[in-house]
């Protein structure tokens, strides 16, 4: 509104950072605060990252198409954010679970009774992971420990240096 003489330039500056103000206060934390209310300690950095790297290629693309939309929006430019906004809130409001008083473990079997019928892989998150790679080294060096000492008992084995 500025640029079209409703207001000078620093109604639209204090306007600019109250804006900021209440973002930081309200939207701001929110996806920071719902990954560490969602999902259980051991889970959490894994999800704080996906979360941390979404926020910022979301931020990357709206850097980028930005000038583009206020080309082609002009005074409307933020009607999208908007949208997006509402969207967000009506999210929030209807399709996220409440966490007030409840631990991540009341939150995850509202979640499993929700979702009991759905199966979305076969893979327990629950058993501890092995890398194929850790494997082949264990067994590989199982192999060489027997080689050795194999060659020990015989007086064959190498030690890597000649003798006196």
């Amino acid at each position: 509104l500025s640029l079209m003489g409703y207001f000078s330039n620093i109604v639209s500056l204090l306007a600019v950072n109250v804006y900021v103000f209440f973002f930081e206060i309200g939207l701001g934390p929110i996806p920071w605060l719902i990954v560490a209310e969602m999902f259980d300690a051991r889970y959490v950095s894994t999800a704080m990252s996906a979360a941390s790297q979404l926020n910022w290629a979301c931020n990357f693309f709206i850097g980028l198409m930005f000038p583009f939309i206020n080309e082609y929006l002009h005074n409307y430019s933020f009607v999208p954010f908007a949208v997006v906004l509402l969207a967000t809130f009506v999210f929030a409001f209807f399709l996220l679970p409440e966490t007030q008083g409840s631990t991540p473990d009341e939150l995850l079997q509202g979640l499993i009774r929700k979702h009991s019928a759905t199966v979305y892989h076969d893979f327990n998150i629950e058993e501890q992971y092995v890398n194929p790679l850790d494997v082949e080294w264990k067994v590989a060096m199982e192999q060489l420990k027997k080689d050795e000492e194999k060659d020990m008992a015989n007086g064959a084995f190498d030690y890597g240096f000649d003798p006196i």
